[in-house]
């Protein structure tokens, strides 16, 4: 049986279709249709026909082609009902063990943006995403010391989306106080501003501050990357909100790249209409908080929220004994490094299995 590919998304998209719309159109279900899109599972000729049809495209061209370049981000998050059902809570390979292995996690996502650009057209936006890029090369110091600031300050803000044991991406979200978060949309400071004074444990305001696919990751399945940094995102949307479900709920990120900002859309973020002091990226905020979504950011805005609420009933009290338990270990193995006298051993063993 075959699978849809993103050309079904990209040519509704072109069309000014919702997936409701077309769904109706082409006769399917609105589930399958995003199946369809997704491009992960089998469906049957004739429902990919009739999806070819109502987008008068031939039935080649809505068929995936496993050469194909295209960003299957767009999938976002489609395609994450059946790997959440296989996890409970994110492996050991998600979380940074200590400051050297956060280092080079923080390096390889500074790596990382340069692919989106690199794919990019140079036209004039592009241009200015890569005059961002080159000052943040060169400021790169204060980059790293800025994530290492906030990861100490708050371990779980920096996931890994890990499976089978790889790394294939990181996701940083940051739960912020109020006025952080609001000079971060208004345009008043940039990324670079936010640190550990204005993050706390949990918060209804978070600033998705980076979802990045690691480079290296490239020769992998693009499911298998697409679901697991999805996965580390939404888990973290889950478990650092209060309650995603909640109308004080909100959150803002940023475009560093086109690929960046469509990504962004997928997920049901719109531009603000401003942009972030020295870097001049656009700012986007979640559509929960605008009121002239269309159906199609509609539809995503709510599935958004949805999978946020599963992943908070579902992994949360989980995820939250596993994150304190590998905390106060770590913590105990730092104190250990200090000071540790030999007779302690069997003590901190035990100390350590109960932890």
């Amino acid at each position: 049986m075959p699978k849809g590919s993103i050309k079904i998304s990209q040519t509704r998209k072109e069309l000014g279709l919702s997936q409701l719309q077309l769904a109706v159109q082409a006769g399917v279900a609105v589930r399958t249709l995003q199946f369809a899109e997704a491009g992960k599972r089998h469906l049957s000729a004739k429902m990919l026909r009739r999806i070819a049809d109502a987008l008068s495209l031939p039935y080649e061209e809505v068929i995936s082609d496993t050469s194909q370049k295209d960003d299957q981000f767009d999938a976002w998050p489609w395609s994450l009902s059946q790997f959440i059902q296989s996890k409970t809570v994110p492996s050991d390979e998600a979380f940074c063990e200590n400051e050297a292995d956060a280092c080079g996690v923080i390096q390889r996502m500074r790596d990382s943006w340069r692919m989106h650009l690199d794919g990019s057209d140079p036209t004039e936006d592009d241009r200015l995403f890569v005059a961002a890029d080159k000052k943040l090369n060169e400021r790169y110091g204060s980059y790293e010391d800025r994530y290492l600031a906030v990861w100490r300050r708050h371990p779980q803000s920096i996931l890994l989306a890990a499976a089978d044991g790889k790394r294939y991406g990181a996701s940083v979200v940051l739960p912020v106080t109020d006025s952080a978060y609001e000079r971060l949309r208004d345009g008043v400071i940039s990324f670079m501003d936010i640190g550990p004074d204005d993050i706390l444990d949990e918060s209804q305001n978070l600033v998705l501050d980076s979802a990045v696919e690691f480079k290296d990751a490239g020769g992998s399945a693009w499911y298998k990357v697409t679901d697991s940094l999805s996965y580390a995102v939404f888990c973290q949307i889950a478990m650092l909100s209060i309650d995603p479900m909640a109308e004080d709920f909100r959150m803002v990120s940023f475009g560093a790249s086109p690929i960046n900002i469509r990504r962004l859309k997928s997920i049901g973020f719109q531009e603000c209409g401003t942009t972030m002091p020295e870097f001049n990226f656009p700012i986007c905020e979640f559509a929960q908080q605008h009121s002239d979504e269309s159906d199609d950011t509609y539809t995503r805005v709510s599935t958004t929220s949805h999978y946020a609420h599963l992943f908070h009933r579902v992994v949360g009290s989980r995820f939250r004994s596993v994150t304190r338990r590998r905390v106060i270990t770590n913590s105990l193995r730092a104190f250990q490094c200090i000071v540790k006298p030999a007779s302690d051993d069997r003590a901190y063993d035990s100390a350590c299995s109960v932890a």
